[in-house]
């Protein structure tokens, strides 16, 4: 749970950070989008022109994301870009902030499977009616994420809000 607490911390504040800070759990470190949940999560759902906003359980604004063409840029609350997520046909390529490759996503029908650079499988996630569930490699459920119009709301597996995405 912990770690999966990290991942989305450091996501949420890196994923628009978004793909930054928040999967580390530490507002002072940067992770890579692509390497946890809501940093998936937002590049699974961009939308083209769009900007996404992301902020903590308290309201404050870890990052964002904006998405032009099939690229979603992520930036940290600073405005410095901590990565990006271009889709390829069904395939989702994560950069870092330098431009290395460190993770993929590959959909198949409402299943994704994320993998890392060197391409071992690390999560998955599945929608089913607004509501989209990140699992480990093993099955356990780290995350889930359950949208309301233009809002989502980020909870870690024991139900408790740890960022939400506008």
């Amino acid at each position: 749970m912990q770690s999966a607490l990290k991942c989305i911390a450091a996501t949420v504040f890196a994923t628009s950070l978004i793909a930054g800070s928040l999967c580390a759990a530490e507002t002072n470190k940067t992770a890579a989008p692509g390497t946890c949940d809501l940093s998936r999560f937002v590049a699974a759902n961009a939308q083209p022109g769009g900007r996404t906003t992301l902020r903590d359980a308290s309201g404050r604004t870890l990052g964002a994301a904006t998405t032009a063409g099939s690229r979603t840029t992520f930036r940290d609350p600073g405005g410095r870009t901590t990565g990006s997520a271009t889709v390829e046909g069904n395939r989702t390529v994560f950069r870092d902030g330098t431009g290395r490759t460190v993770g993929t996503a590959m959909t198949s029908g409402r299943l994704m499977t994320y993998r890392d650079a060197t391409g071992r499988t690390q999560a998955t996630s599945s929608e089913s009616q607004g509501r989209t569930t990140f699992r480990e490699s093993g099955g356990r459920t780290t995350s889930t994420v359950q949208s309301a119009g233009s809002t989502a709301t980020v909870r870690d597996a024991s139900g408790r809000t740890l960022a939400t995405v506008q």
